[in-house]
């Protein structure tokens, strides 16, 4: 469904309240690519905390801080690409707003629906393709940022399962600040 068929059908049946549809649908592909994207960011923090859980107090060799940093933000790339979460049932209630839908008739409400979990299921997709490029290519920024070396040393800071977790944690910081720009 398109949004000019929304459109149509609103101008066809007006809301009670007499909004305007243009502005009604607006507001709402506004709100509905704004709350995607922020679920699809934290939910690859929520992933990438996962994987730094699962790496922490691992015994491992020890190991070059840039290599395990480019390792994993391939590896959990790879991961995420094959991992993409789906819109849950009834969420489109949640991404424009209890209020927007008690505005609109039953029957309105249905058509809205449906073009806001298609629009939706687009959006998410287009922020998850953006996310797992973004991890798979940020192991450079990171690498500068923290400063890490090419030197594998024998301590517990630098065996790999320790500096995977510390580079997981790095990422889902990154991704919780995508998911709320300032």
């Amino acid at each position: 469904m398109e949004r000019r068929d929304v459109r149509s059908y609103l101008e066809q049946n007006p809301p009670a309240s007499r909004v305007d549809v243009d502005a009604l649908l607006e507001r709402c592909e506004r709100a509905v690519r704004r709350h995607v994207r922020e679920d699809a960011w934290l939910a690859a923090k929520a992933y990438a905390l996962g994987r730094a859980r699962r790496w922490h107090g691992e015994w491992s060799a020890p190991a070059s801080e840039r290599f395990v940093t480019a390792e994993v933000c391939h590896e959990i790339a790879r991961e995420l690409a094959h991992g993409e979460p789906e819109l849950a049932p009834g969420a489109e209630e949640r991404l424009v707003g209890g209020p927007m839908k008690d505005a609109l008739s039953e029957e309105a409400w249905q058509k809205l629906g449906e073009w806001v979990r298609e629009l939706a299921a687009s959006e998410e997709h287009r922020a998850w393709r953006e996310i797992v490029r973004y991890t798979d290519h940020c192991a450079g920024h990171i690498i500068r940022q923290q400063g890490f070396t090419r030197e594998a040393r024998w301590d517990a800071q630098h065996q790999y399962a320790a500096l995977a977790a510390q580079v997981a944690q790095i990422l889902a910081h990154d991704f919780s600040l995508h998911a709320h720009p300032r």
